[in-house]
Order: structure tokens, then sequence, then C-alpha cells
């Protein structure tokens, strides 16, 4: 499934403890058909395997310090549940992937029942976690190749069932396992989707100061991945979103992105998810979330959805405690992003060059793809946006609206805006 055309699909990431009040996959399987009526095409579901019990964070446990791999948490399911909900998906077009956390377990793990060895341990000789803070998890040891044989086998047994896996801190596994593992799930699905958490630098330069594995983005690409997480440039746009830094130290970061990055490298878009804060936390208005979102389909990359964007939700749910979504439905926000996927899908060609032109002053930023000219207000700094644009009358291709240019200046209401640009050849030096 390695191809461009992955960036004019659409995912959405759901929890399935806090999707419903019943918490379970069923409850998700029945809103299957909301989901896809989003655009949705690929389905990520948060880790469905029991968590445990020793060193529990909150009342039920964090989804990512998992008990048994081969097992399905039975307050979300069944093993019969998930194939259920897959096959659903399949029905309306899309995919389902499932989170793989392969850097550590529960400390009361079957893992650590059955192959205690399997896993590093302090000056102590205590198991624990590399991370202070991870209190509920046992960091294992891919030094063990018998371990590589286990997580295999059992990646398999998920491959019979599902599409794909989103590979919780993959850059703390080695890339040669995540190479071996892929090539032996093709075996079981030769159509599978891998998706990386790979690592913020900092944290992938700690891990390698303290002598574990820390994979380059560069390496998880080229063994396994055909998406990467955006966590290189993201803590630049958080601090953008939250107008705590200017948009060109954003968009410096997604220049860096392409330059350093190999060619064929996808990335992961999103405006919030599980570990981050909901974007509408950071007290935008409803017109700053539409350019959000617009720009959210404009970049080159995979969008995201965490479950509750789509009603503006600012309550970011606990991982930790059962803390369902109290679903409001925003009809006229869904519909945004459904016109924003297809607005993508009409005028941008998967993989194309973006050029970024950002304006500090304004809290605006343009960008130049495909002969198209993008106009985005990011921070509500200023009611009118130099537009970098002939002056005359234009269809706002995002609205289908006609938007007037005076003067070299557009009004921030008529934002976000999409035309088609008279200058693109100049812009690209023809």
């Amino acid at each position: 499934m390695k191809h461009r055309e992955i960036e004019n699909r659409l995912l959405y990431s759901v929890f399935a403890r806090n999707h419903s009040e019943q918490g379970t996959l069923k409850e998700v399987e029945a809103d299957l058909e909301r989901i896809r009526n989003l655009g949705t095409d690929i389905l990520w579901l948060l880790p469905v395997q029991p968590s445990g019990l020793q060193d529990r964070k909150g009342t039920d446990g964090s989804p990512y310090a998992i008990q048994d791999y081969r097992a399905i948490d039975p307050n979300q399911g069944t093993w019969e549940d998930l194939k259920s909900l897959t096959d659903k998906a399949h029905e309306l077009g899309m995919k389902v992937i499932v989170d793989v956390v392969y850097n550590h377990t529960s400390p009361d793990s079957v893992l650590v029942q059955q192959h205690p060895e399997w896993f590093f341990t302090n000056a102590e000789g205590k198991r624990s976690s590399l991370v202070e803070d991870w209190s509920d998890i046992v960091d294992l040891d891919y030094r063990q190749p018998a371990l590589w044989d286990y997580q295999i086998e059992t990646l398999k047994q998920f491959a019979a069932v599902v599409d794909g896996f989103r590979c919780d801190v993959a850059s703390r596994v080695p890339a040669a396992f995540w190479k071996q593992a892929r090539e032996a799930c093709e075996t079981v699905n030769p159509d599978m989707f891998w998706l990386a958490e790979s690592c913020h630098l900092p944290f992938v330069k700690f891990c390698r100061d303290q002598g574990r594995v820390g994979e380059s983005e560069s390496a998880l690409s080229d063994a396994a991945f055909d998406v990467l997480y955006d966590y290189d440039a993201f803590p630049d746009q958080l601090l953008v979103m939250e107008n705590k830094a200017p948009v060109s130290q954003w968009t410096e970061a997604l220049i860096r992105q392409d330059a350093i990055l190999p060619p064929n490298h996808i990335k992961l878009r999103y405006l919030e998810n599980h570990d981050q804060p909901r974007a509408m936390a950071c007290s935008w208005s409803d017109r700053l979330w539409k350019n959000w979102t617009a720009l959210l389909f404009t970049l080159k990359g995979l969008p995201m959805l965490y479950h509750g964007q789509e009603q503006k939700e600012s309550h970011l749910p606990s991982i930790f405690d059962q803390d369902p979504i109290s679903w409001n439905r925003d009809p006229e926000a869904e519909d945004w992003i459904r016109h924003c996927k297809t607005v993508r899908n009409a005028f941008f060609e998967p993989g194309s060059p973006v050029l970024y032109e950002p304006d500090d002053e304004t809290g605006s930023l343009a960008v130049d793809r495909n002969g198209c000219r993008a106009l985005f207000q990011l921070q509500e700094k200023a009611d009118r946006i130099p537009a970098g644009l002939p002056d005359g009358e234009y269809r706002n291709l995002f609205t289908d609206r006609p938007v007037r240019i005076v003067n070299g200046i557009v009004d921030a209401a008529d934002l976000p805006l999409l035309v088609q640009d008279p200058l693109a050849d100049e812009r690209r030096g023809l």
C-alpha cells in the first residue's frame, strides 16, 4: 500500500472505550456509516487489548499498558466483534488498522510472567521503563531473537482480521524488526497499511544517549512504514495554534521535513490526537477552526481526525478512565470536512510540491500548490490580509463564492481562500 495515493485518503482515530457510553467495538460498528460519511477511508482503533492491573493509572488503565497482546479487552468486546466491525467497514469502503504497542507491556503482562528475560532491567535488577513518567509499563528488550518471533506471530494473527497497524513509539523498536514484521504480514495480507508514531527528535536523542534504540524517520520509512507521524514539526504547529509563535516558525519546520526526509516520505497531518490538546481548546473562533481544517486538507500528507473533532469538541477524553464523548453533532462542521476532502482530491496531486508564504504580522499563511493559491488565517491578528494576487474578482474554490482582491488585499472574513493562481508559473520560476 506504499504509494502517494494514500494522501487522498482520510484517517479517523477512535478509542472505543470513549466513543460511547458502552465503550464497545459494537458501538463503534454502529457508528461506521456516520464516520464513513465524513469522507473517512481508514479507521484507526486505539489498542483493543486488555490493560494491565499492576501500577495502573486511573480506574481503567492506559490502553498502552497492554496485559496480553493476543487478547481483546472484554470491556471492548471479543475477537468476533473486531471481525464484525472490520467486515462492516469493508462493506462501506473503509480499511481498519489497530494500534501496535511493541516497545513495552504492563508490569503484569503475559510476557512478563512467561518470558521475564525479554525485558530490560534497571541498576537494581528490576524491570522498568526508560521514561520515569511511564510508571505503568516495562520496556521490552529486542536483543532477544525469540521476542521477534513472538511479536511477529501476533501481528500475523491480527493481519488475518484487520488491514494494517499504527505502531506506537515506533522509533524505540529496531527498524530491522519492522522490516521483518511487514514482510511476514504480507504473506497473510499483501495490502497492509503501516503508520509509525515516529517520535519527537529530542526523545530519539534521549533514547540513544541511554544506549537504547532510537530510530530515525528515514530508517523507519525505508524499513516498513507508509506514513510517519508529524512530531518533528507538530510542536511548532501547536505553538502557532496557541498563538505563542509566529507562523514562519512552523513553516520553517515543514521546509526542513521536505529537505531532510526521503523524497517519497508521507507525513500524518493532524490538528489533535489522543496525546495532544483538542484544537478548540486553543480558544479558537469558528472561523479559525474552518481555516485550520481547510489547511489540514491542503498540506502534503495524510489528513487525520480524532473522534469528536468533527463537532469541534474542546474536551480531550482521558485515556486512563472511561470518559465518553458527549455527542452533539455539528452538521455544518461535518459538511466542511467532507467538502475540504473533495476539494483536496480535485485540485491537489498527491506528493506535489508546496510553497509556503507566511505573514507573521497578520498571522496568515499563503500556500501555492498545483497552480492554485490558498490563503488561511491561522491567528486572528488582522482583518485585512495580503493576497499576493492581482486585483480582481476570483472564484473561491473552497466556498464557490466570488471574492474581490483590492489593492492586493483580501478581507479576512473571506478566508480560507483557494483560487486558480494567475501567477503560478512566475512563482515556480517558469
